[in-house]
C-alpha cells in the first residue's frame, strides 16, 4: 500500500483533533472515520453506532471470533466487536497516529488483551488464520483490490465470514466530474463496483451471502449546502500550506461523495462472502 495514504490520515487525524475541538466532525465518541447510518435506536438520528448493529445483524450468532480489522483507524470497530461478540481483534492501518490512538484506547477500556492495532499493509495480513475479516471503508484506498481481496480471504479459517462495507461506483459515475474530485481526495485510485468485488468472490470459490444497499440509510447535506461549502473549500485553498491543502483536498472529496450519493451515482454497500468448510471425506 502507498505510503501515501499514511501521510493522509495522519494529516487527517490531526485535523479532526482541531475540529472536534471548535464542535466540527463527529465519530470520536465511538472513534470511528465511518458513515453515520440513520439509527432506529436513536430515532432515526444517524449515529456512528448504527454501521456495527447491522453487521452483526447480518452475520451469524459468534462468540470469542479471531477477528482482524483491516484498515482499523482509530479502533472503533474492534472495541464494539471485543465488547460485544467478546472477540480477539487484530488491526491494520498504515497510520501509526491511529495505531496509537486505537491501542491506548484499548488499553483505558480494559480491552488491551483483545484489542490491538499493527502498523501494516492489510495486503500483508498476519497470518492468523481469523474467523472474521472486516475492511470497512479502507478497500478503497487499495492499489490493486484485487490483491487485497485475495490476501484476505486466505487468511480466513474455513467458515470464516469476510464483511467489506465501502462506497460502490454505479456504471454512470464515471461520466460525473465528481467522481475524479472524490478518488483525488481521498487517495482512492480504484474504486471497484459491487459487481467487481461479486466476481473476484466467486473466483476465489468464497460464497456471498448478502449483497446490501445501505444508501438509504446515509444522510448527505443538500446540494446547496454542500455548494456552499465547496466556495469556502475554495478560497481557503489559496492559503500557502501543503499540509492543509491535502486535509482541503479530502474534504473537497467528501462533498463530491455527498453529491454522488445523493444522486445514487455512488451507492452504500454491505458485502458478507464466506469461505465454504472443508468437505470431509
Amino acid at each position: 500500500m502507498p505510503t501515501g495514504v499514511a501521510t493522509y490520515y495522519d494529516r487527517l487525524g490531526r485535523w479532526n483533533r482541531v475540529a472536534r475541538a471548535i464542535g466540527y466532525g463527529g465519530g470520536s465518541s465511538a472513534l470511528t472515520v465511518h458513515r453515520a447510518l440513520a439509527d432506529p435506536r436513536a430515532g432515526g438520528r444517524p449515529t456512528f453506532s448504527r454501521l456495527h448493529d447491522v453487521v452483526l445483524e447480518r452475520l451469524p450468532p459468534m462468540r470469542g471470533p479471531r477477528v482482524l480489522d483491516a484498515g482499523c483507524g482509530l479502533g472503533g470497530t474492534m472495541l464494539a466487536l471485543a465488547e460485544r461478540l467478546d472477540a480477539t481483534c487484530t488491526g491494520l492501518t498504515l497510520s501509526r497516529s491511529q495505531a496509537e490512538v486505537a491501542n491506548r484506547m484499548a488499553s483505558q477500556r480494559g480491552r488491551a488483551a483483545q484489542v490491538h492495532a499493527l502498523v501494516q499493509s492489510y495486503d500483508d495480513p498476519p497470518a492468523g488464520p481469523f474467523d472474521l475479516v472486516v475492511a470497512i471503508e479502507s478497500l478503497a484506498h487499495s492499489p490493486d483490490p484485487g490483491v487485497s481481496v485475495r490476501a484476505l480471504a486466505a487468511v480466513l479459517v474455513p467458515g470464516g465470514y469476510l464483511v467489506i462495507v465501502d462506497d460502490m461506483p454505479e456504471p454512470a459515475a464515471e461520466a460525473s466530474p465528481d467522481l475524479a474530485t472524490f478518488k483525488a481526495g481521498w487517495q482512492a485510485a480504484f474504486l471497484w463496483t459491487a459487481s467487481q468485488f461479486v466476481d473476484e468472490f466467486s473466483a476465489l470459490e468464497l460464497d456471498c451471502l448478502i449483497d446490501e444497499d445501505l444508501t438509504a440509510d446515509v444522510r448527505p447535506r443538500s446540494d446547496v449546502a454542500v455548494s456552499c461549502l465547496i466556495g469556502l473549500n475554495r478560497a481557503a485553498r489559496t492559503l500557502p500550506f501543503p499540509a492543509l491543502r491535502q486535509v482541503l483536498d479530502s474534504h473537497r472529496g467528501g462533498l463530491a461523495l455527498e453529491r454522488l450519493t445523493s444522486a445514487r451515482l455512488v451507492r452504500y454497500r454491505l458485502l458478507i462472502a464466506r469461505r465454504p468448510e472443508l468437505q470431509v471425506s
